[in-house]
């Protein structure tokens, strides 16, 4: 009987072979296995980021209907507290005339409540919808959506949500009352108009306007409450989205933010840091008052100082407010000879005189300024984070002065 034995030298390469294979096997398994598993925490990433934002966006309108119910409150107020002293309407505070003639106007000429640029990239971008595999969460955002755009269209059309006073109504009114500035005398404006009965039918319904934005927050905050449970989205992750997705640019560091630096608000505010090396700091903001009957500008400033720090990405300002000073100066404007008396009384109006004990207050009531704060490349702008709510990142940008 003839036996069969391996040659030796083929089962070494046999065994090279087999290795081989196995080892080419493996790396495939792996590096795709790898790969699937970063693109499936990617996706799931990606799921969570979309999440949060549309959900943001949710409670950012439930915020908005909240306190559309709070004014209407007020206002309602204000109005009842003037017809129930209609006798005396020419001595009432302005500031409750001015609420109550806020109630029953309609100062844009657009229904536009809502930003709806979240909801757009929701519904058309495809990256979105192939990584929300989630259909409940995707049926109580396209509810809410719908919704949303189905109460701005009833705002815009229901009686008892169509203020009686029209823009064009009330822009004709500004233009009319140039002897008065521009400023509408609001208490014969009011005498008159209480009367009429399309204003005392929106008044009567101030109670249903405020129980309508009551609801619809109470069902949108119930739609975002059951998204975040869907996503497993704990409210403390969300505060941290909000604040991640307002920043921008690098890490500053100390010497960096040495110098001035200036804020300009609609060219009615400006605002000066300058930080010295001492670890104190000066901020000036100057107010520009420009007004019809003068040319220039009436400009009022007020100084505070105190000490600042810098810890990680976080700019740490604590206020003095016994340093606060207080400044006017009116060698800007000129005007003509019969309008002194009125320009007076404007400048008098400004109550300077009160507002250093004002803004005392204000600072020893919030001594510490804590603002996330970064830099761009060229290390002559900042961008400060100022968080406004727990659902809601303002960033303020300043430029630094040369």
């Amino acid at each position: 009987m003839i036996s069969f034995k391996p040659n030796k030298m083929l089962s070494s390469w046999g065994k090279g072979f087999l290795t081989s294979v196995l080892g080419t096997t493996i790396s495939i398994i792996l590096t795709f296995g790898t790969s699937a598993l970063l693109e499936s925490k990617e996706k799931a990433d990606t799921q969570r980021q979309t999440a949060m934002m549309v959900i943001h966006d949710i409670d950012v309108c439930v915020k908005q209907m909240e306190e559309m119910a709070e004014d209407e409150e007020k206002r309602n107020n204000a109005v009842k507290y003037i017809l129930a002293h209609l006798d005396q309407i020419a001595s009432l505070p302005k500031d409750t005339l001015a609420l109550a003639f806020g109630m029953i106007t309609n100062y844009s000429d657009s229904y536009t409540i809502f930003d709806n640029a979240k909801e757009n990239i929701f519904k058309s971008s495809q990256d979105i919808w192939s990584n929300l595999d989630n259909m409940a969460f995707i049926d109580n955002m396209e509810r809410f959506y719908r919704e949303r755009r189905e109460f701005e269209a009833f705002m815009a059309k229901a009686p008892y949500l169509v203020e009686p006073i029209t823009f064009d109504e009330w822009n004709q009114m500004v233009i009319d009352s140039k002897d008065n500035y521009y400023e509408i005398d609001y208490a014969p404006v009011l005498k008159e108009k209480l009367k009429d009965r399309k204003v005392q039918f929106y008044i009567d319904y101030s109670a249903a306007r405020t129980r309508l934005y009551r609801n619809c927050a109470q069902s949108w905050k119930d739609i975002s409450d059951r998204n975040k449970f869907i996503m497993d989205i704990s409210d403390e992750e969300l505060a941290e989205y909000i604040k991640n997705s307002q920043r921008s640019g690098d890490p500053v560091d100390r010497r960096d933010l040495m110098g001035t630096w200036l804020r300009k608000v609609n060219g009615y505010q400006d605002y000066y840091y300058e930080f010295l090396e001492n670890d104190s700091f000066c901020r000036k903001i100057m107010m520009h008052y420009a007004f019809p009957i003068y040319n220039g500008e009436v400009l009022v400033s007020y100084v505070d100082s105190g000490k600042w720090s810098l810890k990680d990405d976080t700019l740490f300002m604590v206020h003095a407010p016994k340093s606060i000073v207080v400044e006017l100066d009116t060698s800007r404007i000129s005007y003509r000879p019969e309008m002194r008396d009125s320009v007076k009384r404007i400048i008098r109006e400004l109550n300077i005189s009160t507002w250093k004990e004002s803004l005392q207050k204000s600072l020893e009531r919030n001594r510490i300024d804590t603002l996330p704060i970064t830099t761009n490349k060229a290390l002559d702008k900042i961008e400060m984070v100022v968080s406004s709510g727990e659902d809601e990142v303002q960033t303020r940008y300043l430029k630094r002065v040369k």
